[in-house]
């Protein structure tokens, strides 16, 4: 299981996330809600673990946000906060857990593990951009009435430029969205892989395309000679 821990009080979460690991769990720390957000965004995660009383942001906040979004990834809310009505403010805002502190790791490691058993929230299976259409469940895109299928890399490389459109996505973060395909992915395998989506974005004359921005990374944009003509 891979997690997102969001938690800007350091102690905590560096002892926390030392048990998580141990426990047999890989998890991404971070401190800031900007921090956290980016990585939610483009990184695929089991559940998220999120502070509510985080300094710069309201976790209940970075968490109603996530949702507007579509991002549904389950939600632990890990909080001082423990009275009925803010727990019941909590899970109406999107979390699908809740945990006051203090806790025992060996509660938090369960709930863990109960959470990820969880069947995944009906997100929006399509995803439209430029003249595109992805089916994520079929792992199949249409551009008018031609149709191509994905492998399983080719559709979460796809999915995270889609989900991020105009955005550079580091080669990195490509990785780290692979990092589900339990391989390890270097420079160049991570090049075949965009190479792929890219070469079948093109044989079906799509409006998007994937760019490459030297030392930085990719971004998926669309053409508009391509999208007008």
């Amino acid at each position: 299981m891979r997690l997102l821990f969001i938690e800007d009080n350091a102690k905590l979460g560096g002892a926390t996330s030392k048990s998580l690991t141990r426990a047999g769990f890989a998890v991404d720390l971070f401190e800031t809600p900007e921090d956290g957000w980016h990585a939610w965004q483009v990184v695929t995660y089991d559940v998220v673990i999120l502070d509510i009383m985080l300094a710069r942001e309201s976790g209940l906040d970075l968490l109603s946000r996530a949702r507007g979004e579509g991002l549904s990834t389950p939600v632990l809310l890990l909080t001082a906060l423990g009275s009925v009505d803010q727990r019941v403010h909590g899970l109406d805002t999107g979390a699908d857990d809740y945990l006051v502190k203090p806790f025992a790791i060996e509660e938090l490691v369960a709930r863990l593990r109960a959470l990820s058993r969880r069947p995944p929230a009906q997100a929006d299976p399509i995803i439209r951009y430029g003249d595109i259409v992805y089916d994520i469940a079929a792992r199949n895109i249409s551009v008018g009435e031609k149709h191509a299928g994905l492998s399983r890399g080719e559709s979460i490389v796809l999915e995270r430029f889609l989900r991020a459109p105009g955005r550079v996505i580091t080669k990195d973060q490509l990785g780290d969205s692979l990092h589900s395909l339990d391989q390890e992915f270097t420079d160049n395998s991570i090049q075949v892989h965009v190479h792929r989506v890219r070469r079948k974005l093109a044989d079906m004359g799509a409006s998007v395309s994937i760019r490459t921005l030297r030392g930085l990374g990719y971004t998926a944009v669309i053409d508009p000679r391509v999208a007008d003509a």
